[in-house]
C-alpha cells in the first residue's frame, strides 16, 4: 500500500467543476481584486470563526506583519514568540520593526512554555505571539493573565489552527488579533497564497484594513502596504469553507485512531492534548528518539512522512546575529530531532491509518 502524506488533488477533485465555473465567471467579469467574493469571504469566515471582524489579506505572513503594525510597534520594541514554528512568525516581528525574543517550548507538547515567558519579559517587551502549532491550542487564559499583568498585547498565530477551540471558544478570539494563513496545504487552503486577520475590536479592524490597502486607497491616511486577497482566491475559499467543518472532523477522527493504536507504546509519544481543548490536527506529530530510522522504515513500506520542523528558530543562520545560547531552547532543539508528522489529512481512509499504525508497531517491536 502506497500512502502519500497528503493529496490536494484528491481533496479538490470533487470541487473541480465548481472551481472552473467560478474562474470563468471572474474571467468574464474581470473582477480580480476586491468585490463581492472578498466581502462574502470575510463575512463567512468571521461567522464560522465566531469573530466580529475579518480583514482579508494576501497571505498569512502579511497578516502577522499587519497585526503587529496595527498594534503600534516601535523600533526596539521586543516581542516574545515560540522557538518552534515556521519562520514567518518571527520574521514578521523583525519586518514590522521590532526585535524577536524567542521562548522555549513545553517539554510535553510543542507550544510555547508559559513559565518561560515570564523570564523573557523586560521593560522593552510590548507583546506576545503564541502559535497554535500543528492545530494544538496554546493555553490562552494563562497567556492573557501574563499579558494583562504586564500590559502587553497578544496576537494569536492561528495559521495551522482553523476552528480549534479552548473551552468552546474559537482560537483567534482570545488575543487582540488572530492571524490565519490559507496556503494551499493548510486545513482551509486557497489555490495560491491568501490570509486574514480576525479581531473583536472595531478600532483594530479599521487600522488593519487601512494598513493592508496602502493606508486607505485614494486616502492614504498612513503608510500601509499592498496586501489584498484577490477575488479568484476568495471565491475558491468560499467554496471550500462549506466543507471545512466536515474535513476538520475527519482529521480529528484520524487522529483518534492513531491515539487508540499508538498510545502506551515504548519509545514513542503521541500528542498530549488537554481535554478542554479541541485540536484540529493540521499535523499529527509523534516523538521518538528513533525518528530517522522510523521515517526510513515507513518509507520502505510505502508511507510518506514529513518533519515539521527540522530546525528550531533560534538555531537558524538567520538569527545568528542575536548571539543566542542554545541551552535556553533545549526542549525545542530536542523536539526537532524526535518529531515526525504522520499522514492525517481528511482524505485518508480508516484502512490507511490502521496500516500506518501497524507498521509503526512492527518497527518498535524489533
Amino acid at each position: 500500500m502506497q500512502i502519500k502524506f497528503s493529496s490536494l488533488h484528491s481533496l479538490h477533485r470533487k470541487l473541480e467543476k465548481k472551481f472552473l465555473i467560478s474562474f470563468k465567471k471572474h474571467l468574464k467579469m474581470s473582477t480580480f481584486i476586491g468585490g463581492h467574493e472578498v466581502a462574502e469571504f470575510e463575512k463567512n469566515f468571521r461567522k464560522i470563526n465566531e469573530s466580529k471582524f475579518c480583514i482579508s489579506c494576501a497571505n498569512g505572513s502579511d497578516a502577522l506583519v499587519i497585526a503587529i503594525k496595527t498594534l503600534g510597534i516601535k523600533p526596539g520594541d521586543e516581542v516574545i514568540t515560540t522557538s518552534l514554528s515556521w519562520i514567518a512568525t518571527s520574521a514578521a516581528i523583525t519586518s514590522a520593526g521590532g526585535k524577536v525574543v524567542f521562548c522555549d517550548i513545553n517539554q510535553n507538547d510543542f507550544n510555547i512554555s508559559i513559565n518561560q515567558i515570564n523570564k523573557k519579559i523586560t521593560h522593552k517587551t510590548v507583546g506576545i505571539i503564541p502559535v497554535h502549532l500543528y492545530g494544538y491550542p496554546v493555553d490562552m487564559p494563562k497567556i492573557l493573565k501574563i499579558a494583562k499583568k504586564n500590559k502587553l498585547w497578544v496576537i494569536e498565530d492561528c495559521a495551522q489552527a482553523h476552528l480549534s477551540k479552548i473551552s468552546n471558544k474559537t482560537v483567534g478570539n482570545f488575543g487582540d488579533i488572530g492571524t490565519f494563513s490559507f496556503f494551499p496545504g493548510k486545513n482551509l487552503g486557497a489555490l495560491g497564497d491568501a490570509g486574514c486577520l480576525v479581531t473583536n475590536k472595531k478600532n483594530l479592524e479599521k487600522k488593519a484594513r487601512l494598513i493592508a490597502n496602502h493606508g486607505g486607497k485614494g486616502l492614504h491616511l498612513l503608510e500601509g502596504m499592498n496586501s489584498r486577497l484577490d477575488s479568484l482566491q476568495a471565491s475558491i475559499l468560499n467554496i471550500k469553507l462549506k466543507f471545512l467543518k466536515k474535513q476538520t472532523e475527519a482529521r480529528i477522527k484520524n487522529a483518534e485512531i492513531y491515539n487508540n493504536h499508538l498510545s502506551n507504546l515504548k519509545d514513542l509519544k503521541i500528542p498530549k492534548i488537554d481535554n478542554k481543548y479541541k485540536a484540529v490536527f493540521h499535523q499529527y506529530v509523534i516523538k521518538t528518539k528513533k525518528r530517522d530510522k522510523l521515517k526510513i522504515f515507513l518509507k520502505k513500506h510505502g508511507v510518506e512522512t514529513q518533519v515539521h520542523y527540522k530546525q528550531s528558530l533560534p538555531a537558524m543562520k538567520a538569527y545568528k546575529y542575536l548571539n543566542l545560547k542554545m541551552k535556553d531552547y533545549s526542549h525545542a532543539i530536542t523536539a526537532t530531532k524526535e518529531i515526525l508528522s504522520l499522514p492525517v489529512s481528511p482524505e485518508k481512509k480508516l484502512k490507511e491509518i490502521m496500516h500506518i499504525s501497524k507498521i509503526i508497531k512492527k518497527f518498535l517491536a524489533n
